[in-house]
Formats: structure tokens, C-alpha cells, sequence
């Protein structure tokens, strides 16, 4: 169910940006700042995270970034919260603490609360399949053969064995918006048996969104908003399902500080929120919360505690250096033994995180209004929290970390040779290690004119015995991009002389338009 949001649904007020952020309308030097409550802390950490605000300063001033919002809280209590630049460059509108950002796939701990207020309510069971939920998206499937039954949980967990996944739209584009319904039937392919990889899927996440719709007869931002956004006081916050940004929200701007068009993506249950900084850290303070009325309110604290802890039994996680992802949130310990949890958003025009540490009680909300800027919303994210908690270790949120390249492991080296299956048609190729560490793929049967290459050679990581390499090439399937700048990204699971998976079709570095998943197995064939 789809609604268009309509400006009274918004819950964007003037007295609400007032009253949790005093706006200096001082605009000199192209930046704007709000001053918040640091009483609580000692007068050296009031001067620390003035050396934070200068790192953020020199990074707008360099240009390379148009407005920065953050949030801190410590003990329960938002401590500091700032914010700067130009939330609209072009209308010179400053940012502040009000101003609601896009979060991209820092939604995905908001959606998953509300699937797991549903499971707390009854209403849902996370154990239970997902089809049972959403008969009709799996109407072309054959249950016996196809895998598909995969739980909520596993879902939330992403292990479903759901591919990568993404559609941007891009207002631009004189291309009609295909119902997400009809794009689950078509990429909701299961790449690798439920339970047994941590695979990221938008797509599963845009099916969450769908489910918390069905079972409760309102659109996903209407319940957001009812259930989540206003009991949690989170004035600035909302969900779009259409390509109109809401009024008052930051506009998006490319790595290169360019401004972007209107963009739409079609799984809003995976990302197509706004929020500000101070809300973001509001609902960080909620799943910290102990408090007894925050159980009844919304969701008990033993929920709370599992969606930032579980471990899917036997999976494999290989990213972030073999972090976690509970049902919601990911989750690691830093180098002194300690559980960080936390989620990043990117896409175009969003840079966003969110960090929790639950021992310390400190939470940590950063947002930017531009393209590829998560190392500084990072870098930001450590820096506050290394003012409130100088012992605390930093930590880098690198999704390669625990990776190593490719050289010439005996376990790969040789020929392999497979398929593609794209749109029901099988594209034969053979992919060879070689040793001198790189990969060569070949597409033996391409035909004249067609935009794959005779042969490629790339680089490839490993993580035990996952890989994963991105090569250019475009693939002849027809919701592909036909345009010769296309990648595909692999991620591909060896088991023994097999190599399974997905190869994913991506449009372009330069403008993402999709992130489209095929299956993929490969044989070796030589040694």
C-alpha cells in the first residue's frame, strides 16, 4: 500500500525545530549553527567537541561536503547536537538540528522496530515464513524447489538467501515505476540457501515494508509515523514513498557537490526515510532504554536486546570483518572487548550513521546531504564519542575489512565454468584464477554488437571461501542499463569444486539506477 505524503502528515513544525534547537541566523561564512545544553558535561569536553566542529568546518569549507547534522547523548540524555552548512545551497537555507536528512539504509533498525512490534503484539511470529505473510508475492514460486522459505526473522537477519538489490528512479527518466510486487517475482531470487549467508538485500527489506502494510491494513509511513515517530517525540522524521522530497528536508547533492534531481527507490521498507539528527539520536536512546513505559509503549526491552544481538545459528558472516547483523542492527565488539552497534545509510545524495554503545549508554547520530561521505560521517561519529568517552576505542565501519585479495590460492586457481541466468535464458561464461592473481572472466557465446567483452581481467577479495570482485561489463538482460559504462559485482560462495551465487547487474558509478541480482554457478573444470 502506497500513499502520497501530503505536507499536514509530515510532522515537520516551527515550534518543534525551536524547541529542540536554537537556530543563529547568522549565515556569514556560509554555515549555520545550534547551540544545545553541554551543562552536564565537564568544561573540557565543551571545548572538545569544539576541535569535533572545527573537523567539520574544514570539511564543508573544502567544499567537498554541503551541510553536516549530529547528535550526541550520553547516560540517557542528548548532551550536544549541532549543526552546519547549507542544508539548500542553491536557496541558502541552513541546516540545523531539525532539519530531516535522508537516512537511505540507516531506516532499516526503524522498520525492523516496527516488525518487531508486530511479533511483540502477535500479530506476526518472525519464526514464521515469510510467504505466509505474503502469499501472492510468491505466487510464481514452487515451494518444494525454490527455497523461498525463508522466516521473517531471516529476513530482518538478512540470510533469507535474498540477492543485492536496488531500483533508483530518477525523475529524469521517461521510465514508468514497475510495482515492487512485480520485481520481487522477478529478482526475488534466492542466490544461497536460507540461513546459511549474511547477503545485504534491499529487497527483502522492501518485502518487511509490505508485510507490516498487509497485517495492518495502513500504509508504512502511516504507521511509522502513529506507532513510532510521535510516541518517540520524533517530530522530524518521515517516510516517503513517492519522488517528491517532503518540504524542509536537506536536499541532495552528488560527491562533487553538484545538486540531484528528484530520485525515487522503489523499496521503501529499505530505505526511503528522513530524519533529523536529533530524532535519530532519540530513537538510538530508545533501544537503550531500560525504562518500563518504553516496553509497553513500543517494544520490550528483551526485544530490544535481541534485534541488537542475534546471530542467525550456523550463518556466515563475512563483512565488516566477520561482524554481525541482528535484526535490524550490526554489531561487533571494538578492540577493548566491548559491543558496538550501529547502521550506516548511503546513496545518492545521503551519508548517514547511527552508533550505539550499550555498555558506555552513549549514542551517536551523524547525517549529510551528500553522495559517498560515510568515511566522514564515521570519522565524525568517533570523534563525538571519543569526547564523551575518551577511553573508548575507535572504530572503522569498513565492509571489506577481514578481506584479503586474491594472489594465486591453489583452493580457486584454474578454469571455471558456469552460467548467468538472465530473464530465463542461460548466458554461458567461464571464469578463470589466474596465477599472477588476477580473474579472467569470457563470454564464449556473445553475439555481435553485444556489450560484453571477449574477455576481462579484474581483482577479486576473499574472506574464507567467500568472494567477492566487481568487473565492467554490461549484461544483456532487459531491465539492465544498455549502456557500455555497466559493472557487475559478484559475490560468489566456493563449496568444494562449486561456485555459487549472484552476479549483479549495476548501471553506472557515476548515477546508480539499479543494483539488479542473477543467479550465477560456475563448476571448475581445471586445476
Amino acid at each position: 500500500m502506497q500513499t502520497k505524503a501530503r505536507n499536514e502528515e509530515q510532522g515537520f513544525s516551527e515550534t518543534g525545530a525551536k524547541k529542540h534547537s536554537l537556530e543563529n541566523q547568522s549565515t556569514s561564512k556560509n554555515l549555520s549553527r545550534i547551540t544545545t545544553s553541554t551543562s552536564e558535561l565537564p568544561m573540557s569536553h565543551k571545548s572538545d567537541f569544539k576541535a569535533v566542529e572545527s573537523l567539520i568546518l574544514a570539511e564543508i569549507e573544502s567544499g567537498k561536503i554541503p551541510s553536516v547534522a549530529f547528535s550526541i547523548a550520553k547516560n540517557g540524555k542528548i548532551v550536544h547536537e549541532n549543526a552546519f552548512g547549507w542544508a539548500d545551497k542553491e536557496q541558502q537555507i541552513a541546516s540545523t538540528n531539525g532539519t530531516p536528512y535522508p537516512l537511505a539504509s540507516a531506516s532499516k533498525p526503524i522498520v525492523a522496530t516496527a516488525m518487531m512490534m508486530l511479533h511483540q503484539r502477535g500479530t506476526v511470529d518472525i519464526q514464521a515464513p515469510a510467504r505466509h505473510y505474503a502469499s501472492s508475492w510468491f505466487s510464481h514460486q514452487a515451494s518444494a524447489s525454490s527455497h523461498s522459505d525463508y522466516s521473517l526473522r531471516q529476513l530482518l537477519n538478512h540470510t533469507s538467501g535474498l540477492g543485492t538489490y536496488a531500483r533508483i528512479y530518477w525523475h529524469d527518466q521517461d521510465l514508468p515505476v514497475q510495482n515492487l510486487s512485480d520485481s520481487f517475482r522477478k529478482y526475488g531470487l534466492v542466490a544461497q540457501l536460507p540461513g546459511t549467508v549474511f547477503e545485504y538485500s534491499n529487497l527483502g527489506y522492501g518485502l518487511i515494508g509490505h508485510i507490516i502494510e498487509e497485517q495492518t491494513g495502513t500504509s508504512l509511513a502511516d504507521f511509522l509515523k502513529a506507532e513510532i515517530f510521535e510516541p518517540l517525540g520524533m517530530i522530524n522524521s518521515i517516510m516517503v514513498d513517492s519522488f517528491s522530497s517532503p518540504i524542509k528536508v536537506a536536499k541532495k547533492y552528488d560527491a562533487s557537490g553538484l545538486p540531484l534531481i528528484e530520485t525515487y527507490n522503489d523499496t521503501p521498507g529499505a530505505g526511503n526515510m528522513f530524519a533529523s539528527a536529533h530524532d535519530l539520536t532519540l530513537f538510538g536512546l530508545f533501544h537503550l532504554s531500560n525504562k518500563a513505559e518504553d516496553s509497553l509503549l513500543i517494544l520490550s526491552r528483551k526485544n530490544k536486546l535481541l534485534m541488537q544481538s542475534f546471530v542467525e545459528p550456523g550463518a556466515r558472516y563475512s563483512y565488516y570483518n566477520s561482524s554481525h547483523y541482528g535484526l535490524g542492527w550490526y554489531s561487533r565488539t571494538n578492540s577493548d572487548g566491548k559491543a558496538i552497534v550501529w547502521h550506516e545509510g548511503g546513496m545518492p545524495g545521503a551519508s548517514a550513521i547511527i552508533v550505539l554503545l550499550p555498555e558506555q549508554d552513549i549514542v551517536a547520530s551523524v547525517v549529510i546531504n551528500a553522495t559517498d561521505a560515510n568515511p566522514q560521517a564515521q570519522a565524525f561519529a568517533n570523534a563525538l564519542i571519543q569526547v564523551v568517552e575518551p577511553t573508548n576505542h575507535s572504530v572503522s565501519f569498513d565492509a571489506t575489512e577481514g578481506f584479503k585479495r586474491y594472489t594465486n590460492q591453489t583452493e580457486l586457481l584454474g578454469r571455471w565454468e558456469g552460467r548467468i541466468t538472465l530473464d530465463g535464458n542461460d548466458l554461458p561464461w567461464v571464469l578463470t584464477f589466474e596465477p599472477d592473481g588476477s580473474l579472467c572472466a569470457e563470454f564464449p557465446q556473445r553475439t555481435s554488437g553485444s556489450l560484453l567483452p571477449e574477455q576481462v581481467k579484474f581483482p577479486a577479495l576473499l574472506n574464507e571461501d567467500m568472494l567477492v570482485a566487481t568487473f565492467a561489463t554490461t549484461l544483456p538482460a532487459s531491465d539492465v542499463a544498455q549502456i557500455p559504462n555497466g559493472y557487475v559485482l559478484l559475490r560468489l560462495l566456493r563449496q568444494g569444486d562449486e561456485l555459487s551465487g549472484a552476479a549483479i547487474a549495476y548501471s553506472s558509478i557515476h548515477r546508480l539506477e539499479h543494483l539488479l541480482p542473477f543467479r550465477c554457478c560456475l563448476q571448475r573444470k581445471t586445476k
